[in-house]
């Protein structure tokens, strides 16, 4: 009888001590398991806004056309604004109001007209000089955080010349946040550098 007595003490601490310890185990694994999701996720959050800010650059400097000293004279800055807006043009014209509104989304220019351009036969909008002119295509190289709600990128462009030939240059640019631009964002300067390769001939 004290035979038994002893082997059920014995067999209920046996039982006890292995659940304690079955579920210490289980708890360390579960906040284990739980602090790696939420490291992946937080990992995955950065990578996706630092892609759509990357992306956003990116179709910001392609739709460019306003690069080094362009950005201290008015009418050098307004006139090839045009040339990102010739999809909307009639007859050789722009509608001031597509105009004004590109302006301030890209480079936070604020122009109330345009008459520093010279009158126009048509009221409310731009006369389109004619000229030709070079395509611009960013590749964005580094992206970076001032730490003062601007960036500065540095980027590959190729630039497709009237004559056909191809040259690949440096360009850095310094993007500023806005909240009123459509962009979120507005391009302060863009200055194309030194030469990465010769020009090619297409």
């Amino acid at each position: 009888m004290r035979k038994n007595v002893i082997f059920s003490l014995l067999l209920t601490v046996c039982v006890i001590v292995l659940s304690f310890a079955c579920v210490k185990t289980d708890g360390v694994s579960v906040n284990d398991s739980k602090k790696q999701n939420t490291e992946v996720i937080t990992v995955s959050k950065n990578e996706n806004q630092n892609e759509a800010l990357n992306t956003r650059f990116e179709n910001m400097l392609n739709h460019n056309f306003v690069y080094n000293n362009d950005f201290y004279d008015d009418s050098t800055l307004a006139n090839n604004s045009v040339l990102a807006l010739l999809d909307l043009s009639e007859d050789s014209y722009i509608g001031e109001t597509y105009l004004k509104d590109y302006v301030f989304n890209m480079y936070g220019k604020i122009y109330n007209d345009f008459t520093f351009l010279g009158e126009t036969e048509k009221e409310g909008f731009v006369y389109i000089l004619p000229r030709g002119y070079n395509i611009y295509t960013h590749q964005i190289v580094t992206v970076v955080n001032n730490a003062d709600g601007s960036y500065t990128v540095l980027s590959e462009v190729e630039i497709s010349y009237e004559d056909g030939s191809l040259e690949v240059l440096n360009c850095e640019t310094v993007f500023l946040e806005n909240a009123d631009s459509a962009f979120g964002y507005n391009i302060m300067y863009s200055d194309i550098l030194e030469n990465i390769s010769n020009g090619i001939d297409c």
